[in-house]
């Protein structure tokens, strides 16, 4: 049970949302070569030509051929654009079918081809739009600058085909597709930790037994209005208001949760100060939408991975080694969660300035993302001992990460199931019994 303070929630999912997305940074890159082309006009204004005339990288003509040129290249960028959508778009279609739907969203993230769509896009802007700057009579006698700028550009976007392609090759290899969902799990669980929290003391704890009795007999109950999955929860909305109100909010459900109409989603106490804007606010306050996030979803960012191990696992792929790098990657995860929260945490305690209680919150807990993690894949892989005992090596991480007796235990009773999971394949015997050896140690390890 911890203070915790949250900035930035809402925001960090509006930034989550543009990074997986192909319009926002060519739409950036649109704008600049749009100031770039008119900036460079001016600059051909305040040139003298006789000064870049002596160099035969310069482009030396009237406004008329250099239209002619930028529209032209403008022309042949926007050809090749189609065929970088194309580049793009089929293993769009690969990746799904070997990773998951939801692993796409890791592959509509990657900078390299956003950047890159982003020059193609911002080099057609400039060309298009300073050609068309350029009529016959116009101020700008020989576009000297506009027109070395608008090859040059033009250049650097054809060379990046090459870094595209070399882009994708290696963005959809197991390895790195599962390393890029590892991340994003790190990154989600260091972010779940404030760096202002502070540990509550047993007399919180006491305080909170009582009062969790009048909360759930007594609280006016705040009903869901739409359905969806709670992508976040913004409790720099619900602070200010349970100060203002004097209240003390239970929120009952949280990030990944589906949340259907009518479904209760918080307990406001003392009921006789619920009206109907704090109703309203609570409501703002769950961000839902048809797709779960990592923004707060600890236990999404784990499924990204368990996706991945189990359709490698599955008999049309037939992938163990993804599968093991996938459980390397979990370990290391978990590890850095048991680590963090080395205390089980069933909730989430927000105070006010003045040390009120004020919001609390369900947590996921470690078990919970423990049997998330490692059930779902066990099944699939009692058949490949090497990737039974990828799971025990998995655990063994966690283990070294794990000083609440609760985590232990919940690290025993998964060595148990493998075992048990062991017992029920069809595995030889010699099989069985490096795994079993492993499972007698781990147990003895974690009894310990």
């Amino acid at each position: 049970m911890q203070t915790r303070t949250f900035r930035g929630v809402v925001l960090r999912r509006r930034w989550d949302q543009l990074r997986a997305s192909y319009w926002f940074v060519p739409l950036i890159t649109a704008v600049l070569a749009f100031f770039l082309g008119q900036f460079i006009l001016w600059l051909d204004v305040q040139t003298a030509n006789i000064k870049l005339s002596i160099s035969q990288l310069i482009f030396s003509g009237n406004a008329s051929e250099a239209r002619i040129i930028l529209l032209g290249l403008a022309a042949t960028i926007l050809a090749t654009t189609g065929v970088v959508f194309t580049m793009i778009t089929v293993p769009l279609s690969l990746a799904a079918t070997q990773f998951g739907s939801r692993l796409l969203r890791l592959y509509l993230r990657n900078r390299t081809t956003q950047y890159i769509l982003g020059l193609f896009v911002g080099t057609f802007i400039y060309c298009l739009t300073v050609g068309l700057s350029l009529p016959p009579g116009r101020f700008v006698e020989e576009p000297q600058w506009a027109t070395a700028v608008g090859l040059l550009l033009s250049l650097i976007t054809f060379a990046s085909l090459l870094v595209l392609i070399q882009n994708i090759a290696t963005s959809l290899q197991a390895p790195n597709m599962v390393a890029a969902a590892s991340s994003e799990l790190h990154d989600v669980i260091r972010q779940s930790i404030s760096a202002a929290e502070q540990i509550a003391t047993s007399g919180d704890m006491a305080d909170y037994a009582t009062l969790s009795a009048q909360i759930e007999q007594d609280g006016a109950p705040i009903l869901g209005q739409k359905r969806g999955y709670v992508q976040a929860i913004d409790p720099e909305l619900l602070l200010p208001l349970a100060v203002r109100h004097n209240l003390v909010i239970r929120l009952v459900r949280k990030p990944g949760d589906f949340i259907q109409h009518d479904e209760l989603i918080a307990l406001a106490w003392p009921p006789q100060r619920v009206n109907g804007f704090v109703a309203a606010t609570i409501h703002r306050s769950y961000e839902l939408g048809n797709l779960r996030t990592p923004t707060q979803d600890i236990e999404y960012a784990v499924n990204q991975l368990v996706e991945v191990a189990v359709r490698a696992m599955s008999p049309a792929i037939n992938d163990p080694f993804t599968a093991m790098t996938c459980l390397d990657h979990l370990g290391a995860g978990l590890a850095l969660y048991a680590e963090q929260h080395r205390k089980a945490e069933h909730f989430t305690f927000i105070y006010d300035e003045e040390s009120r209680l004020r919001l609390v919150v369900d947590s996921l807990t470690f078990t919970e993302l423990l049997d998330t993690a490692l059930n779902m894949i066990r099944r699939v892989s009692r058949e490949h001992a090497d990737v039974l005992l990828g799971m025990l090596a998995a655990l063994e991480t966690i283990m070294h990460k794990c000083t609440d007796p609760e985590y232990r235990a919940a690290l025993r009773l998964h060595v148990q199931l493998i075992e048990a999971e062991c017992q029920a394949g069809s595995l030889i015997e010699w099989d069985k019994q490096r795994v079993n050896r492993h499972c007698s140690l781990l147990q003895k390890l974690l009894t310990d």
